[in-house]
């Protein structure tokens, strides 16, 4: 028997991704985890500070900022963060080895790297983890002389106007799972992103008063596109 579901008109803005939030219930929670609480109000501000304080480490809209993280909501920041800022955001695997993370990094060409201190003897070990153009971004711990990600969320000295890039630009690169080969870069647009979270909306029949949980690790397409949620 043939499948129809509701017809999908256009893809989710991802750039106004928080703004039905902010406009009904800015205080309202949006986001949840075992350690933290954070608001649409919060969340907004958090990950602008995050992008405008990126940008003036020196990264510029294109670049590959790729991320090896367990699921945190620091991960959810980083994501909203990299759309703003027109960053392509690069997630791999966490459980990658030093090996693998040479070679998404290579192929990515990344310029920083984000992630969570336990890995850092593993970073350490590879041959890119340590000659990235812009370093390394640590969560959860010091990583030598590693920026730290909670002082990248801090208020910035100067505000800078965050404009959208290209909808049509990278603003995504998955990693496959190397299952036929070596893994392959994917990658997205914040149009075909936006298709997928309006696939998942519609399927769903998902609303305003929904909790998402996402059931695998967010660095993986499949749990990433599960931040999606209907605001309006």
């Amino acid at each position: 028997m043939p499948l129809e579901g509701t017809p999908l008109n256009k893809p989710i803005d991802l750039f106004q991704v928080l703004q039905c939030g902010l406009e009904r219930k800015p205080d309202a929670l949006a986001l949840v985890s075992d350690e933290t609480r954070w608001t649409w109000r919060q969340l907004d501000q958090t990950s602008d500070n995050l992008a405008t304080n990126l940008l003036g480490i020196g990264l510029n809209a294109g670049d590959r900022v790729a991320s090896l993280m367990p699921n945190r909501a620091a991960l959810v920041i980083h994501y909203l963060a990299c759309i703003k800022a027109g960053f392509v955001a690069t997630p791999l695997n966490y459980r990658y080895m030093s090996p693998e993370i040479d070679y998404a990094l290579g192929l990515s060409k990344a310029s920083i790297l984000f992630a969570h201190a336990e890995r850092a003897g593993d970073i350490a070990a590879s041959r890119l983890g340590g000659q990235l153009p812009l370093g390394l971004i640590a969560y959860g711990g010091s990583m030598g002389e590693a920026t730290r990600f909670e002082d990248l969320i801090r208020t910035p000295e100067h505000r800078i106007e965050l404009t959208p890039p290209d909808r049509k630009a990278p603003a995504y690169i998955f990693f496959t799972s190397g299952s036929t080969g070596k893994p392959k870069g994917v990658t997205h647009s914040a149009e075909t992103f936006g298709w997928m979270l309006a696939t998942t909306i519609a399927s769903l029949d998902l609303t305003p008063d929904d909790i998402l949980l996402p059931g695998s690790s967010i660095s993986h397409v499949g749990s990433c596109r599960w931040r999606a949620r209907r605001c309006c």
